[in-house]
């Protein structure tokens, strides 16, 4: 099952695509996108589905700025958030190209293993970090207005 080329729906996100800003950064540099995350006020307290009241008032959710999930950090901060999502680029990439070329292949993917229990702690951190700046459930099960779902999918075990 060929996967479709990000960002469009049903696609694999590229490792490079998680970085320190997140997922507001990206939807304000790519606006078209914003329409699937009406859903999660929390996140995005002014993304809302268009109505006639809104639309007469000028609304267009692409030119809604988002604000980041992350505003400041200290230096010590921005280094452990850096060293994180080294890590965590480093497993999304194997274990990416194992579940691809599985495909190809038709075999089972061999997954990045860890040497130790602390090492998969510190990927657990990792992981947990990026789903703040990302939220992997909202990517995945995101819907506009008309129900569609954008399906950004991270195909193997986190």
């Amino acid at each position: 099952m060929p996967y479709n080329t990000f960002p469009s729906t049903n696609s694999i996100p590229p490792a490079c695509f998680y970085n320190i800003r997140g997922l507001p950064d990206w939807l304000n540099q790519n606006p078209s996108y914003k329409q699937y995350f009406i859903n999660y006020r929390r996140q995005f307290p002014y993304l809302f589905p268009m109505t006639s009241t809104l639309s007469s008032i000028g609304y267009n959710i692409e030119r809604v700025p988002l604000s980041p999930f992350v505003t400041t950090m200290s230096q010590s901060q921005s280094q452990i958030y850096r060293k994180q999502l080294a890590l965590f680029h480093t497993v999304y990439e194997f274990n990416s190209n194992a579940y691809v070329s599985s495909l190809e292949t038709n075999t089972t993917p061999q997954y990045y293993y860890f040497s130790t229990y602390h090492d998969r702690m510190e990927y657990r951190s990792a992981v947990s970090l990026v789903d703040k700046l990302y939220m992997f459930r909202a990517m995945a099960d995101g819907q506009n207005e008309n129900g569609s779902t954008l399906g950004w999918v991270v195909p193997f075990p986190l």
